[in-house]
Parts: structure tokens; C-alpha cells; sequence
């Protein structure tokens, strides 16, 4: 969708996100050979839940692709640099890579839940209000389907900084109030004591690759997740919990 407004034609899906998808489309298709007839609530549930990761995934990557293609229309260093052309491709490269964020880690939660609900983690007894990180965290310390655990904590390794780095920008994007204007007020307040200084903009190069590695790890985890449950269903004969 977002492609057009580059004038791009549709998005052809390759990597992890492709893999992604397929393993989610072979859950729900695996659910939806079950007769009408005979599918209960249970499986009706984890057949619209799955369908919403297809949405959100799409959602994901193509706010990633437009932050990524804004971004790289900015060349210059300092805002008073920018012309007005350039001025719009870095807040547009702002809105992407914000919205692109706070999606990510959306989808990272919602992955918690599912995995919580299907293999009955119990993890709201850990803690009330948990994360996609407090349920991997209660699968390692208690060795819960150790096949999954171990990837997923392997690109919870892998991927540690890129995504510790966004984590924070997102809890400043949502929890702190007016961070953006108090940085401005700081910052008009400094030019005035000081003519010589000039506002850098951030490093665009650097927070792309964070977030191209941060959603390589989120479109990985949920391919491992949905051939992993896909793969306890086959053996089941049922989405029952085992």
C-alpha cells in the first residue's frame, strides 16, 4: 500500500517476513480443515487471532519500508539545512519510524499473549500486566517447550541492543508526556545563549539499522512460534493443549 506513494509497484514478500507469513497462513489452514461442525470456540479464536498477526506483520513492514525510504532522502546534518522538500522527508521519515516502533513491540506483546493463552503459561501470575520479554523469560527459568524457548531466546540474544535501543525510544514516545516539545524548549533556549550551536539531526543511518534488525527478530520469532504450535497441532490431531 505504502509503496504507491513512491510510485513503487506492490510489495513482493521475501526473508523472514515471507516465512512469517506462510507459517501463520499453514496454522489456519491446518484449523480451518477442521469442520465447521465439529471446531469449537477454542480453535475459532486462534483462527482470528492468527489473522490479525497477518494484518499487523503488513502493517509492520510497510511502516519500516517508508521509514526507511523518507530516511534515506535526508543527506544533510543539521536541521538548518534542510530545505523545505527535505524538512518534510525527515518528518515523514519521523512518522514511520515512530509508528514503526510502537508496532513492533505491539506485535512482540501480542505474541506473548498468544503463546501465554495456547501452551497456558500462566504468566499473569508472574506478573499482572506482562510482556512478550516476561513470557520467554517465564519459559527459560522454567524450562517450558524448551524446542521454542531456546530459539526465541537465541534472537532475544542476538538482537539485544538494537532492540534495547528502540525499547527506550518507544517508552519515551509513549510515556513520557511532551518530551518532544520540552527537547525543543531546551534546545531553542541553549541557541539563544549561544548563536554558534545548531541542531543536529539524529542519526538516521544508525536507528535504521536498529529497526530493520528489530523487526528481522520480530518477523523470526513469529515464523518460530506458528510452525512450532502448527507442529503440536499435527502431532495432536487437535489444537488441544498438550
Amino acid at each position: 500500500m505504502l509503496r504507491s506513494l513512491f510510485h513503487e509497484p506492490r510489495r513482493v514478500d521475501e526473508g523472514h517476513f515471507q516465512k512469517a507469513n506462510a507459517a501463520i497462513d499453514r496454522y489456519v489452514d491446518l484449523l480451518r480443515s477442521i469442520s465447521s461442525e465439529q471446531r469449537n470456540l477454542q480453535e475459532r479464536r486462534y483462527i482470528i487471532w492468527s489473522g490479525s498477526f497477518i494484518r499487523a506483520l503488513d502493517e509492520l513492514e510497510q511502516s519500516q519500508y517508508a521509514a526507511n525510504r523518507y530516511g534515506k532522502l535526508v543527506s544533510h546534518t543539521y536541521v538548518d539545512e534542510l530545505n523545505e522538500q527535505e524538512r518534510d522527508d525527515y518528518h515523514r521519515h519521523l512518522y514511520f519510524y515512530k509508528n514503526a516502533i510502537i508496532r513492533l513491540f505491539a506485535i512482540l506483546d501480542k505474541l506473548g499473549h498468544f503463546m501465554n493463552d495456547r501452551f497456558r503459561l500462566k504468566t499473569e501470575e508472574i506478573k499482572s500486566r506482562f510482556s512478550y520479554f516476561t513470557v520467554l523469560r517465564n519459559m527459560h527459568q522454567h524450562r517450558l517447550y524448551v524446542e521454542l524457548e531456546e530459539q526465541l531466546f537465541g534472537l532475544k540474544g542476538r538482537y539485544k541492543e538494537p532492540v534495547e535501543r528502540l525499547r527506550n525510544e518507544r517508552n519515551m514516545e509513549i510515556h513520557t508526556i511532551n518530551a518532544d516539545l520540552l527537547d525543543d524548549l531546551l534546545r531553542t533556549a541553549e541557541e539563544r545563549q549561544s548563536h554558534e550551536d545548531r541542531m543536529r539531526i539524529d542519526d538516521i543511518a544508525q536507528r535504521l539499522k536498529d529497526l530493520d534488525q528489530a523487526c528481522d527478530m520480530t518477523y523470526q520469532a513469529a515464523g518460530f512460534i506458528f510452525l512450532y504450535i502448527t507442529k503440536l497441532t499435527e502431532s495432536s490431531g487437535r489444537y488441544g493443549h498438550e
